[in-house]
């Protein structure tokens, strides 16, 4: 059989029983990079260097005995890069029985351009967006499509976040680059991506009224080429565009080829046998830009709900009564705990208590518990402030953490109404005294961390602040509040926050409360130049969904509602430092599940400094005293710390572990082990016990430092 000389694409003729090459034109020896002649009579799996899934592909599609439009194939050729192939196999136009194929292959891009960079990190995940269940009619055509593409990738520029790159459409699709994630922050990401763009982008009555979005996601394996994790990526849209609207958002298996051998060969229904294969051609794909810069087309604005601006003082929030209480206690003469998590507003409420008491506003007095260095420095500061506070409110910040026996001694104070240490012996003066706490007292007292007799002076007329979780009515307000303050932090005209944001942080617990909203807003404002916030952003995905519709939990019985919320209250709660351990370890396993190196250990010592330095507000010595540092090292530090922030803000890995870190900073009373050591040595145990398959120097990177620096770490910690 001769080969067509006419013909741009390579072609083969096939003998699908045998697998041999019958015939085959100049173009097909020039993709393989071989002479014509040797190609004749070799096996097509041997002389076409196909990757493993797209021999299978093929191989199935050869036996089909129908015209086959082939899905995008990888030939892997040993002295040139690989490159992407489009196929058609048709059947021979004698006899139906016979045998032969022929097999027509085009390159699907300039292999000088190629469609990804080979220098995709491990790290990374490729996102493949594509729209399908468009209305083609009079209205709207290839035309329309191409616009909404180049308005849904300027939509695209808007959400994603720093670093991440953006491609240029090709026909209904777009490749998305999200750096630095795992698989399941990549879902995250792309269920609010998706619902951002169905908010925008589906107009009823029009040809969109009905647009599907979905998206496929490859992670690069370690022995994979960036071309073969854009071809699992691309497979697994396909599979979600055919699944339907089941789930929007898959991630690339196995099994994918498998499924799309099935869809190729099978794609005509009916008409199967007797269909008649479309022309096609070469597609020019574009290469990928930076996501800060400017969209050829028109901007499509994002549907964001106004700021609330111009709340004054503190957000309307009764606290579920906890105000009440504390304007009715505030003319009582008894000592109040209020009691709270972190980050609740406890210093508020007892602001109310000092303001109702008719006190005047410069005479409340906060003693910070956690920064006694000692009995000694604790006994001297509580005897002067009692025996000075006449006409004073005394609000003791977190007593628990101070010695038992400075505990027990203010205690006795309490109860008794005298001075202790004084001769003659003095009452007490007319002052008011306020303790917060993180947790019930008798929570407290099963720790050892409070002594019964302080407890039981406080104890009277506790006022419990709930969390922010359980005040759903004052968390966007809150938020609204914290956007505009930091807005004009940074003279920006803030807009306010999507309605997935909001859903989102509706939906979300906030176990660091107030302190946590503002630090995720913050950190969101320095991820983006936005004037308005995302879920992407933020770093909040709960409840929202693909299509944009708004999140409907299902309802729950009173009873199991009843049930549930009295095991939570009966439910052990981790500290700060217990959960901080457990982040650290689960961060270090996912390192080493995405086969990279971070330096985490340098990304600590990094956010120690930094929330050391939000604890005192920016006071250098009293930041190195708590770091057991100097203020020159930590002014030497800041710039170094400054330049590694875009690499911090951008790993999906390190959010929680940072959130949680400031948290205990926060919370943790002074110590005489240097925190920078303390945890140092905690990640360094998570290290070695999951690092072991490592060798020393990928273990010393992960910690930051060098190689003799951390075997010598390891020495005086007695670790091998």
């Amino acid at each position: 059989m001769t080969a067509p000389v006419e013909l741009d694409e390579a072609f083969f003729s096939i003998d699908a029983d045998s697998g041999k090459i019958l015939a085959c034109n100049d173009a097909a020896a020039g993709l393989l990079g071989v002479p014509a002649a040797p190609l004749v009579g070799e096996s097509w799996s041997r002389a076409i260097p196909l990757a493993v899934e797209s021999a299978s592909v093929l191989e199935h599609a050869l036996k089909a005995g129908r015209r086959v439009m082939l899905p995008p194939l990888i030939l892997q050729r040993t002295r040139s890069p690989d490159i992407a192939l489009g196929g058609l196999c048709l059947p021979a136009m004698r006899d139906p029985g016979d045998a032969v194929r022929r097999l027509l292959l085009w390159r699907l891009h300039d292999e000088n351009q190629p469609l990804v960079s080979d220098d995709l990190a491990l790290s990374d995940v490729l996102v493949v967006l594509g729209i399908d269940q468009l209305r083609y009619d009079a209205r709207w055509g290839a035309g329309e499509t191409a616009s909404l593409m180049a308005d849904i990738r300027g939509s695209l520029l808007e959400i994603v976040r720093a670093g991440d790159t953006v491609g240029q459409p090709v026909a209904s699709s777009i490749l998305v680059t999200l750096r630095d994630v795992d698989i399941d922050g990549a879902r995250d990401i792309c269920r609010a991506i998706l619902s951002h763009l169905h908010r925008q982008h589906t107009v009823a009555g029009s040809g969109t009224a009905d647009v599907r979005i979905c998206v496929g996601l490859a992670h690069r394996e370690p022995n994979a080429s960036a071309l073969a994790t854009l071809l699992a990526a691309n497979n697994a849209l396909l599979r979600a565009q055919s699944v339907g609207a089941q789930e929007p958002v898959l991630a690339a298996t196995e099994d994918d080829h498998k499924r799309l051998i099935g869809a190729v060969v099978n794609h005509a229904g009916i008409f199967s046998e007797s269909s008649i294969a479309s022309d096609s051609g070469t597609r020019e794909v574009g290469a990928s830009t930076d996501p800060r810069s400017l969209s050829a087309s028109k901007k499509v604005l994002p549907p964001v709900a106004p700021i609330e601006k111009d709340i004054e003082g503190y957000v309307v929030d009764n606290m579920e009564g906890a105000v009440d209480q504390a304007i009715f206690l505030a003319q009582l003469d008894v000592p109040v705990a209020i009691i709270g998590p972190a980050g609740t507003g406890k210093m508020y409420v007892a602001r109310i208590i000092h303001e109702q008491s008719d006190s005047a506003g410069d005479m409340l007095v906060a003693i910070d518990c956690r920064e006694f260095r000692s009995r000694t420095v604790a006994h001297k500061r509580i005897a002067r402030e009692l025996a000075q506070g006449e006409g004073k409110t005394l609000v003791f910040k977190s007593p628990h953490l101070m010695h038992a026996e400075v505990q027990l001694k203010l205690a006795r104070q309490i109860s008794s109404r005298t001075l202790a240490d004084v001769s003659p012996p003095r009452y007490l003066p007319r002052l008011k005294l306020i303790a917060l706490f993180p947790e019930k007292l008798e929570v407290l007292i099963r720790r050892g961390h409070l002594v019964a007799p302080l407890a039981s002076a406080f104890a009277g007329y506790p006022i419990h602040v709930p969390p922010i979780k359980d005040r759903k009515q004052a968390v966007l307000r809150w938020a609204h509040k914290i956007l505009g303050q930091e807005g004009v932090i940074r003279d920006r005209d803030m807009k306010g926050f999507t309605p997935d944001a909001e859903q989102a942080m509706l939906l979300y617990d906030w176990p660091g409360n107030i302190s946590e909203m503002r630090q995720c807003i913050h950190d969101a404002l320095e991820k983006t130049d936005k004037d308005w916030l995302t879920p992407v952003d933020l770093g909040l995905f709960t409840g929202i969904n693909p299509d944009g519709a708004p999140y409907l939990p299902e309802p729950k019985p009173f009873l199991s509602v009843a049930t549930t919320q009295e095991s939570e209250d009966d439910s052990y709660t981790p500290s700060a430092q217990e959960a901080l351990h457990v982040v650290l370890g689960e961060a270090v396993h996912s390192l080493l599940e995405l086969n990279v190196v971070k330096p985490l250990g340098t990304w600590l010592e990094d956010e120690l400094v930094l929330a050391a330095l939000d604890r005192y507000r920016g006071d250098l010595r009293q930041a190195a005293e708590f770091l057991h540092t100097k203020p020159r090292n930590i002014s030497r530090w800041q710039p170094k710390i400054a330049a590694r922030e875009s690499d911090r803000n951008g790993s999906a890995l390190w959010q929680k572990p940072r959130r949680l870190l400031r948290e205990w900073v926060r919370e943790t009373s002074y110590s005489d082990e240097s925190p920078l050591t303390r945890l140092a040595d905690n990640l360094m145990a998570h290290v070695n016990e999951q690092g072991g398959a490592l060798g020393s120097a990928a273990r010393a990177r992960i910690m930051g430092v060098s190689t003799p620096t951390y075997l010598k770490r390891c020495r005086e910690a007695g670790d091998t």
